[in-house]
């Protein structure tokens, strides 16, 4: 498990498109926290940790087929996802927080970090990050605004319920489907 976990870990923090989405994440949360009431900077954090997510976990879907040769060397599927979901809360926890600060709501971080794996859960069933990205993006942005809003009677499940729910379908998948 140490062994797949370091090299999942390696994997992420060579990748340039996540460090990429941490930069842009990270700025875009300082300006819009300038011009914006407090609180007001979370929900563009939350789009960027969405990103990071669904980049963490999809790249090995995408041309090249990366994810074959990972099989390959740890072809124990439910290890290979738990060390892909530690070595993505290992690298990303520490960005997730600093994006939560520079927020100014330090308490954010658990929602965030739910949402890392919620969108790595989709990206893992989708297998497609452009699309995981659409879904998760429209997901947050635009259906579950307008549930709240348009339906104020109607409770949606917690976050947690979410993000427990997606992983654990991400894990049957990834289980079950051929690289």
């Amino acid at each position: 498990m140490i062994g797949a976990v370091k090299a999942e870990v390696s994997k992420l923090v060579t990748l340039p498109s996540p460090a990429i989405t941490v930069a842009l994440t990270w700025a875009v949360t300082v300006l819009v926290r300038q011009a914006d009431p407090p609180g007001g900077a979370v929900p563009y954090s939350q789009a960027g940790v969405l990103v990071l997510g669904v980049l963490a976990a999809g790249h090995e879907y995408q041309r090249g087929g990366q994810i074959r040769a990972t099989l390959l060397a740890v072809p124990r599927r439910p290890l290979l996802f738990a060390a892909k979901t530690v070595a993505l809360l290992v690298t990303a926890g520490p960005a997730v927080f600093v994006a939560a600060l520079l927020a100014g709501e330090p308490g954010a971080t658990g929602g965030l970090l739910l949402d890392l794996l919620l969108a790595a859960g989709v990206a893992t069933i989708v297998r497609h990050p452009v699309g995981a990205t659409a879904v998760v993006l429209t997901a947050y942005q635009i259906v579950v605004p307008l549930i709240r809003n348009g339906l104020p009677d109607v409770a949606l499940p917690p976050a947690p319920v979410w993000s427990a729910a997606i992983i654990a379908a991400a894990a049957v998948t990834f289980h079950r489907r051929d690289a």
